[in-house]
């Protein structure tokens, strides 16, 4: 399984029919500080493995990017809708 996407999604989805997350983050990260965020960790997980860090290590990396990688995708998705113009669910 493909480190950059969320399970079932991205490099992840069945048929490969979905954007990476990395290209998502990518085209927003001037816009989403949320993006800037994750692309930021992924470099940071990317350099601890370069650099044969120990397991704790890129364990924490790795996490750490998914938390901001999860949390760029729902804030590029939230973003998405409001600027589709779709009204907010009345409650």
């Amino acid at each position: 399984m493909a480190l950059c996407c969320p399970p079932g999604h991205g490099c992840n989805a069945p048929g490969g029919e979905e954007p990476c997350a990395l290209a998502l983050c990518q085209a927003a990260s001037r816009d989403e500080e949320d993006a800037a965020l994750a692309l930021a960790r992924w470099g940071a997980l990317e350099a601890a493995a370069k650099q044969n860090c120990g397991e704790g290590e890129r364990r924490f990396r790795r996490r750490a990017f998914e938390r901001a990688r999860d949390k760029a995708l729902i804030a590029l998705a939230m973003t998405r809708g409001r600027r589709g113009g779709r009204r907010p669910l009345a409650a």
